[in-house]
């Protein structure tokens, strides 16, 4: 392994910095990814920026205002691959031109086809020299619902479980509250604000009446959704209430003729109230079809789907292999058999070899609780070193950067 000097470590420090203000944009940017940018001359940072929030200014454009006059002949830091192309806001390629940068440092290129490698190119044409590499695994991480849905028009899936340690999530009553501490509900909160969607079962909202809202609470581009085969949503739940303020969306079978009549009415209800109706393929009787819904949401431009259960629900993306990273909040605490609900119904595994392996990422103590990230073994978090180039692979198709 090859040591850095003084100045490379200093270079990825200042890297670092950029990255921890992307992070202050996380999940309000969508469509768009957290990007942050830092603007360096004479070994001193004298702008700072993110990306906001999507149509603000990019991170690029805030760190040059930030700069003001001193961004000529100052070094760019930037944690994506500046875009070039109009949207929402004007190209910050041509920015950062306009400003006299003279070197640009970026983490990666942008897997976005409209970008990807393009806007490299138009700086290097006005000769701004620049540099792709520095901290690439951990901008490429912070962005890897994006990345994977530029790279592949799907959502990324996080799958959250709040278990014992004898991985039961509720009693033989159904009765889950609480298991996890009220740290770890907090973080679940939080976390959640960095999707676009998160998804339960009807038996979930039959049992705990959640609101499935992040925090802080928003609404716009945040769907909360109900996998809910005959429309079995109570109409006086606390989703279904909250529908004309915060967007839900319940994912419905479609009826037989016989009882085409009573599926209307209760779906004329749940619309009344504000609710969205969209009917996906049934795989077998009771059960829709994943990878329907997960494909309607993507039609929906969803890049992040955020799943939280019950067990049916965690069982059948895990089938499917739908799941790219598992959050588990284990508590300190045995439940016991009997009737107690487990984290995983029948993933038919009959030899250990059959177990569905993942690789631990981070291990955290939040609250006395264990949380636990893991990724699916053979995968890995987005973040391969990039190289210069154009080309990325295959794409789903030209996607703005807006």
């Amino acid at each position: 392994m090859r040591t850095r000097g003084p100045w490379q470590e200093w270079q990825h420090g200042v890297m670092r910095t950029a990255l921890e203000l992307a992070r202050l944009g996380k999940g309000k940017t969508y469509p768009n990814p957290a990007v942050g940018a830092v603007l360096v001359k004479d070994g001193e940072i004298v702008g700072r920026g993110f990306h906001r929030r999507w149509g603000r200014d990019h991170a690029e454009i805030e760190a040059i205002k930030d700069a003001g006059r001193r961004s000529r002949g100052a070094d760019l830091y930037v944690t994506l691959e500046p875009c070039c192309h109009f949207g929402q806001t004007p190209p910050c390629t041509e920015a950062v031109k306009g400003s006299g940068i003279r070197r640009v440092f970026t983490s990666t290129l942008d897997p976005n086809p409209l970008v990807n490698g393009e806007g490299i190119k138009a700086l290097e044409a006005a000769g701004i020299r620049v540099d792709v590499g520095l901290q690439a695994q951990a901008a490429a991480a912070l962005n890897e619902a994006y990345f994977k849905f530029m790279k592949t028009g799907k959502p990324f899936v996080t799958l959250k479980v709040a278990q014992t340690l004898d991985g039961k999530i509720a009693t033989s009553t159904g009765n889950a509250r609480w298991i996890t501490s009220a740290a770890s509900r907090r973080r679940v909160r939080a976390l959640r604000a960095e999707a676009q969607a998160i998804i339960v079962g009807a038996r979930t909202v039959i049992l705990d009446d959640p609101t499935l809202l992040p925090e802080p609470r928003r609404a716009g581009h945040y769907y909360r959704c109900v996998l809910d085969t005959y429309l079995s949503t109570p109409p006086g739940s606390a989703l279904v209430r909250s529908a004309g303020e915060f967007p839900l969306v319940v994912f419905s079978g479609k009826p037989d003729r016989w009882h085409a009549k009573e599926f209307a009415r209760r779906r004329h209800r749940l619309e009344r109230s504000g609710a969205i109706v969209e009917p996906v393929r049934v795989a077998r009787p009771g059960m829709l079809d994943l990878k329907d819904v997960v494909d309607t949401l993507a039609a929906m431009r969803t890049m992040h789907l955020w799943v939280e259960g019950g067990s049916a629900v965690f069982t059948s993306f895990l089938r499917g292999g739908l799941v790219d990273r598992m959050i588990a909040f284990v508590a300190p605490r045995i439940m016991g058999g009997g009737k107690s609900l487990e984290s995983f119904g029948d993933l038919r595994v009959r030899v250990p070899d059959d177990c569905r392996d993942f690789k631990i990422e981070a291990l955290e103590c939040v609250g006395g609780d264990l949380m636990v990230t893991v990724y699916p073994l053979g995968t890995r978090p987005v973040g391969s070193k990039p190289r210069k180039g154009s080309g990325t692979g295959a794409s789903p198709g030209r996607r703005r950067r807006v």
